[in-house]
């Protein structure tokens, strides 16, 4: 990763790595935990000393899916705060017999002649939450225009997405060709980072247009990609519909999708880049959903010390991680461990207003105002200037000399804003009941000072045959 800037006038460039890095596959360690976000113990139909087997849905009343990734015991049930602040139900599972497939899991080897719907009933069954996150129910689907098969990655030190295209890219086309069939895409994209133009020569025009993409963070971000490659705005689901028109969806995640329906086997690894500042080039591995952090620092002889910070998902826009026993889930993409001598600290010091959080800002907002509004609780003022269309890449707080932890102030304004939408309250009344408190705990690092809106919205859905 490169710092470029032209004596400070132009905004600098983050360039991603490009390094080649063999994925490593990482054993099955003794326990796994497995977390399900938005639920509670009671919506799960196991409890703790239940055997379960591989694939099998643990949840109720199609509240799923949530896997097992492992044939084994469950040992605990308990409600966790995961680093991103979201709730999620963990289960322990002990991994101690060998993969047992849960039969409900059906395989699909025809895939150019199924279904939409059958072909998304199955991505979902398989534990892929890409599609489930835009519509629940497989049969109602909306209108897409652009679906987008990534190779980048999405922070710059992260290798893993861009090595999976390298070592499989003959499957790629079979990728692009599910995608298409079961979103109804009229345009398929396949983007790929510049430096592997010459992988991507293999892949047929038939399938996707190949768009080669700069190097430069934050091109691999969905946001960015939608925007300049895709239909312009990214698909996501809410209570009230869907809003966007474009899918995007990782080539490890889309190869992954073929080769579980081919299987008739659930999602059951994850290949991330596990990097520190001290140990050189970051290296890829392979490893069981579930899977604790300790586990992975022990293969690679690395002991966690106090104050050091494990980054999870980037360094640019990733969550602090407190705990080695957090487990990898399916969209862990990366690990990265600073050493407590180089943990950089967040100031609590006013805006200057240099405006440099609003050049490097990639979809235009004024940082320098939102940061000061939320800061303040004047969420309203947020939601007016475009607040929620802050893809959090984190270049803001980057270059920004005052130290503000302005991703942060910004979240927690889309969080409150979010609340205060769902349940008809007051902004007051939002902040009072928002789970993070009045200010979330990414922000209260400074406490230790010893140390574009679219009208393209479906809200109903087409029922298919």
């Amino acid at each position: 990763m490169k710092l470029r800037s032209f004596f400070g006038i132009l905004p600098p460039k983050i360039a991603y790595m490009l390094a080649e890095s063999p994925v490593e596959i990482l054993d099955v360690p003794e326990k796994l935990t497995l977390l399900c976000p938005e639920r509670t113990p009671a919506d799960l139909v196991t409890k703790v000393g239940d055997s379960v087997i591989t694939g099998q849905d643990l949840t109720r009343n199609g509240k799923g899916p949530f896997l097992s990734t492992a044939t084994g015991q469950i040992k605990a049930i308990t409600d966790l705060k995961g680093p991103d602040g979201h709730d999620y139900v963990a289960v322990t599972v002990k991994a101690d017999s060998p993969d047992s497939f849960d039969p409900a899991l059906k395989t699909i080897e025809d895939i150019p002649n199924a279904g939409p719907v059958e072909l998304r009933s199955a991505i979902n069954r398989a534990g892929f939450y890409a599609l489930n996150a835009i519509s629940i129910d497989p049969s109602l689907w909306p209108p897409v225009d652009v679906v987008i098969v990534s190779a980048l990655d999405l922070d710059p030190i992260s290798i893993a997405n861009q090595q999976t295209f390298r070592d499989h890219v003959e499957q790629v086309e079979a990728a692009c060709q599910l995608l298409s069939r079961c979103t109804g895409a009229s345009r398929c994209v396949l983007a790929v980072p510049e430096n592997l133009s010459h992988v991507a020569q293999s892949v047929s025009g038939s399938m996707a247009t190949v768009v080669l993409v700069p190097p430069v963070y934050p091109n691999g971000l969905p946001e960015i990609l939608a925007r300049k490659y895709g239909g312009g705005l990214l698909m996501r689901g809410n209570e009230e519909g869907v809003v966007g028109n474009t899918v995007v969806v990782s080539v490890e995640h889309a190869m992954a999708m073929v080769s579980c329906l081919h299987s008739g086997k659930p999602q059951l690894e994850k290949t991330i880049t596990f990097s520190s500042t001290e140990n050189g080039e970051p290296k890829n591995f392979r490893v069981r959903i579930g899977t604790p952090l300790a586990h992975l620092l022990h293969k690679v002889g690395i002991e966690t010390q106090p104050k050091d910070k494990l980054i999870l998902n980037g360094i640019m826009n990733g969550y602090t991680c407190f705990s080695n026993e957090q487990p990898i889930t399916s969209t862990t993409d990366s690990v990265h461990l600073q050493r407590a001598s180089q943990v950089f600290v967040f100031q609590n010091a006013p805006c200057t207003n240099c405006g440099k959080c609003n050049t490097v800002c990639p979809v235009d907002l004024e940082v320098n105002f939102l940061g000061r509004f939320s800061e303040y609780g004047i969420f309203d003022k947020c939601l007016v200037l475009g607040v929620e269309n802050c893809v959090e890449c984190g270049l803001c707080a980057y270059v920004c000399p005052a130290r503000r932890p302005l991703v942060q102030f910004i979240v927690h304004a889309k969080r409150a804003i979010n609340t205060e939408a769902f349940r008809g309250v007051s902004m007051e009344e939002a902040m009072a009941s928002d789970t993070q408190g009045p200010i979330p705990p990414a922000i209260k690092l400074f406490d230790a000072s010893p140390q574009e809106n679219s009208s393209n919205q479906w809200a109903g859905g087409k029922v298919e045959e």
